[in-house]
């Protein structure tokens, strides 16, 4: 497997994730069923009124969406690389948004209650500095939360091996997340498998699949009947790892 620190492939995944995509922030939003399953994979973060929130590496924003509808009065900003999206998420949401590299985030140590980030590691050239950074800007006893995906899964398997801008998932496992998140010295909390098998994300992908079964109650009854028996599914092959981490 080619590494993601490769020129290639860097070069690959910001011209990829360049551009603002509305459909997928639609869809992550204002699908019933996809907006339902992200609500609920985005649901142990914790965040409390007037707290200071930051996503990192936060696209056009639909993660932030979510927690906003949970968790209004907490005080949110993000980040991301591209001010396409950046700006995006400015103008949809109530947040402070500002271009930044992850691994170098223009904030004094300390500044945040809690810092989230999803589906971003496995992108990025240098997971170390995106790390230490995270855990930097915490206040002592600050939560980090990490989604990442798990290469273990089927799913996950087929789509890094289809694209190649997700090449970085084949080497996404719970062993590494623990150990990296443990090197920048944080306290892991806990570590739990999310989504054995969704497989409503294809079934209803905006792109290429079927989304307006999204909001037919015949098709979420099926899709969550498959995804209820997915449960038996090994819990080291489910799809999502969520991690929480506790700064020193």
């Amino acid at each position: 497997m080619r590494s993601t620190n490769s020129p290639r492939i860097v070069a690959l995944q910001t011209a990829y994730w360049r551009d603002v995509d509305e459909a997928h922030f639609d869809w992550q939003t204002e699908n019933p069923y996809i907006a339902g399953t992200e609500a609920a994979l985005l649901g142990s973060v914790e965040v409390k009124p007037g707290e200071r929130i930051l996503e990192i590496g936060c696209g056009e924003g639909a993660n932030l969406r979510h927690l906003l509808r949970r968790a209004p009065d907490a005080r949110y900003y993000a980040v991301d690389f591209s001010l396409n999206k950046v700006r995006f998420a400015r103008d949809r949401l109530k947040a402070a948004t500002a271009v930044a590299d992850g691994a170098l985030l223009p904030f004094c140590g300390g500044s945040f209650d809690a810092v989230f980030v999803r589906d971003v590691l496995h992108h990025v050239p240098d997971r170390s500095a995106v790390l230490n950074e995270a855990v930097r800007i915490l206040k002592p006893g600050g939560r980090l939360t990490l989604i990442e995906p798990n290469r273990r899964n089927p799913l996950i398997a087929l789509m890094a091996v289809a694209i190649p801008e997700e090449r970085g998932m084949l080497a996404s496992t719970r062993e590494r997340l623990v150990g990296e998140v443990g090197a920048t010295g944080a306290r892991i909390a806990s570590v739990e498998p999310s989504q054995p098998f969704p497989i409503s994300r294809l079934v209803l992908h905006y792109r290429f699949g079927a989304p307006r079964l999204g909001r037919m109650s015949l098709g979420t009854r099926a899709l969550a009947f498959a995804e209820r028996i997915a449960r038996a599914l090994p819990r080291s092959t489910w799809a999502y790892l969520v991690l929480h981490a506790v700064a020193p």
